[in-house]
């Protein structure tokens, strides 16, 4: 059974603000990770603000989600560019 993913009102509207050829891009990662979300460049973040939270790298990019592992459900939190800012 593969996953769903579903991307919060954030994720959609940072999802729209990046270029084209950068959105084709994530929405292929978000493809694979429908199959596999814990495949490829991902890691658990740390600090008690970020429990539970996990990251994919795209790049320059970060997918920030989290997981309903028994409903197989990525909560898609932001789409994010790489910066000092990204993780505050």
């Amino acid at each position: 059974m593969s996953w769903a993913c579903k991307l919060t009102p954030d994720a959609e509207h940072d999802l729209k603000d990046l270029p084209k050829a950068v959105q084709k891009r994530v929405g292929r990662v978000l493809t694979q990770m429908a199959a596999d979300p814990f495949k490829s460049d991902v890691k658990a973040l740390h600090g008690e603000e970020w429990k539970g939270i996990f990251r994919r790298r795209i790049g320059d990019y970060r997918i920030l989600f989290t997981h309903d592992r028994g409903n197989k459900i990525v909560h898609v939190l932001r789409i994010l560019r790489r910066s000092g800012k990204t993780y505050r």
